[in-house]
């Protein structure tokens, strides 16, 4: 190759490297990220430059509103969040397009004359970007000539816990018949935050009907039981300053209806109403034979019934469902035989315990040593709900000492009878008695023969129990072990209430939760009243006057301007401590 053509070659080589090179470079640069400039995120809300027409216009007659705001917007759950009061028949279409929001009214909406009105829409005016709300955002307007100003705050709790709730409407009406909750929409409204607070603003002088109502399907109306309401028994005067309290309650159903059954097992029929009722029955129309028996079996509050049905030898069953003398539903169902029962692999008919002390957790001192079966058992006397039917022949074995026992039959439940003499006593008010664990004691006793930190063994041999259908136990084996005395505290009440009344007090104590732990009924105006075996947390007292000496909390009635039955808590939670005696004066006055 001559010296010339090297050279070429040589400043060709060269030239390819430059070029590849700034080719690489180049080709890196656009792969490589790099985090965008710009100082720190936009934390500022949007700011309304103008109002179109303007905020607290009065005399206004428009038929739509535009919001000129500082940078792009748009609105996040404005269906929830977008309140207008006085309510409109219609809501207006609200729309966003770049910086500007507008309100349409609709074309047949009539404003009512000489009326403050409040446009709300919550937090839902967002900016695009970084979604920064305008907080609490109105529009105000009035078709008369000035702004009413007035406002009424309050609370809405559940009457029955007192526990709130976001949402609840309190509404405002100037019709103070009793009627125009069902059928008009309210003067004026606010919602409820998480705590139950509500402020009703740019409310007009004037005496108000003031309703609370959990608003179900959003009319802003009331529609009966369905729904939950509370009120105010005399009109509000708004121009008087006050914080209101609100009860809301559940009526009960004016109706009494049967909401399903189920019979999946021989002899058996459950049946569920939307509410209890005294006076429940369910009865064969298709029985024309000799010997069949029945029997019916309520729950704690009415609403649920077993019916319980033997030597019926029909395939099918017809029962007439009814209230006191109104029929409410006639049931027709394949009924599952004995033979079929017995042989059946997903549900056989069998007399099985379904609850019991756990063995793996320790046994109160104070508690009741009680077994739930699957069937009702056989009391082997007629019924009646405070008479029970003894049972020899089980043992209970602990400290290696072992005593026969004593079993106490009722219903679908068998407990010990005695253990010393104040395992099992009776307390008699008017005509009703109850047994050690029963809520109606008025105080708790111990069970002086559990010993403490002790292994027991309860042993049931098996034909001991026998069951509504003549079915007998199996051999039962149930171990389970005390707790330490050490391990509870206690606390001694002394209960004030105010004299001359002759209406019942309710004292429940609960746990942090709500559950109740005991219960106790009271009627007399000073009360000492000692809680023996707690375990160690945290309680609250809750006292229910019962008005009505149901001995159970009353709701309310709209119509007839009854208030749910009043509850009382006290003001803070009673810390219980492991070997801890604690003592406690509650007094409440009117």
């Amino acid at each position: 190759m001559s010296r010339k053509n090297k050279n070429i070659f040589s400043f060709l080589s060269v030239f390819s490297a430059v070029k590849l090179f700034f080719l690489t470079l180049l080709l890196s640069s656009c792969a490589q990220v790099v985090a965008p400039g710009g100082g720190a995120k936009d934390k500022i809300a949007p700011k309304v430059l103008k109002f179109v027409p303007d905020s607290a216009q009065l005399s206004f007659n428009s038929r739509n509103i535009l919001i000129e705001f500082d940078e792009y917007v748009t609105l996040k759950d404005l269906n929830n969040q977008l309140l207008i009061s006085p309510p409109l028949s219609k809501t207006p279409d609200v729309t966003v397009k770049n910086k500007t929001l507008t309100i349409e009214f609709d074309k047949n909406e009539t404003l009512k004359p000489n009326t403050t009105y409040c446009i709300s829409f919550g937090n839902s005016v967002q900016d695009l970007n970084e979604n920064n709300p305008i907080e609490n955002f109105q529009y105000i307007f009035s078709t008369g000539t000035y702004i009413d100003s007035l406002e009424l705050k309050g609370k809405v709790q559940n009457a029955f816990n007192q526990s709130t709730e976001k949402g609840i409407l309190a509404m405002l009406y100037s019709d103070l018949s009793d009627s125009v909750v069902y059928k008009s929409q309210p003067d004026y409204f606010a919602k409820t935050d998480k705590d139950g607070n509500f402020k009703i603003s740019n409310i007009k002088a004037g005496k108000y009907k003031l309703v609370a109502v959990k608003d179900v399907n959003n009319n802003y109306k009331y529609d009966g039981e369905t729904e939950w309401i509370g009120f105010v028994n005399a009109p509000i005067d708004v121009s008087e300053k006050q914080n209101i309290l609100i009860d809301l309650f559940q009526e009960t159903a004016k109706k009494i209806f049967l909401k399903k059954y189920i019979h999946d097992s021989h002899g058996k029929v459950s049946f569920f109403f939307n509410q209890g009722s005294d006076s429940l029955r369910v009865q064969p129309i298709n029985n024309d034979q000799k010997g069949v028996q029945e029997y019916l079996q309520f729950s704690e509050n009415n609403d649920t019934l077993t019916y319980w049905i033997k030597n019926f030898q029909k395939d099918s069953l017809i029962l007439q469902v009814s209230n006191g003398n109104k029929v409410l539903d006639t049931v027709s169902l394949k009924f599952i035989t004995m033979e079929e029962a017995l042989k059946s692999k997903r549900n056989p008919l069998k007399l099985r315990v379904l609850s019991s002390p756990n063995g793996n957790q320790s046994f109160d001192l104070g508690g009741e040593l009680k077994l739930s079966f699957s069937n009702k058992l056989d009391e082997k006397s007629e019924y009646s709900q405070y008479v029970y039917t003894t049972i020899s022949g089980a043992t209970l074995k602990g400290d290696t000492i072992t005593k026969q026992i004593p079993l106490i039959v009722s219903n679908s439940y068998v407990s010990i009878a005695k253990l010393g003499d104040s395992l099992y006593m009776e307390l008699y008010d008017e005509t009703k008695s109850y047994g050690i664990g029963d809520k109606m004691i008025a105080n708790y006793v111990p069970m002086k023969e559990w010993k403490e930190n002790t292994n027991y063994h309860l042993f049931i041999p098996p034909g001991t129990i026998t069951d509504y259908f003549g079915l007998t136990n199996d051999s039962i084996n149930i171990k389970f072990k005390t707790r330490e005395e050490k391990y509870y505290g206690s606390v001694k009440l002394k209960l004030s209430l105010p004299e001359g009344r002759d209406y019942n007090y309710i004292l429940q104590l609960q746990d942090e939760s709500g559950d109740m732990i005991r219960e106790v009924h009271v009627r007399e105006a000073f009360q000492e009243i000692d809680c023996l075996f707690l375990a160690p947390k945290k309680y609250k007292l809750k006292l229910i006057k019962d008005l009505d000496l149901n001995y159970k909390w009353t709701s309310g009635s709209y119509l007839q301007k009854i208030q749910p039955e009043k509850v009382i808590y006290n003001s803070e939670l009673i810390n219980i401590r492991s070997n801890w005696d604690a003592e406690l004066e509650w007094k409440i006055s009117e």
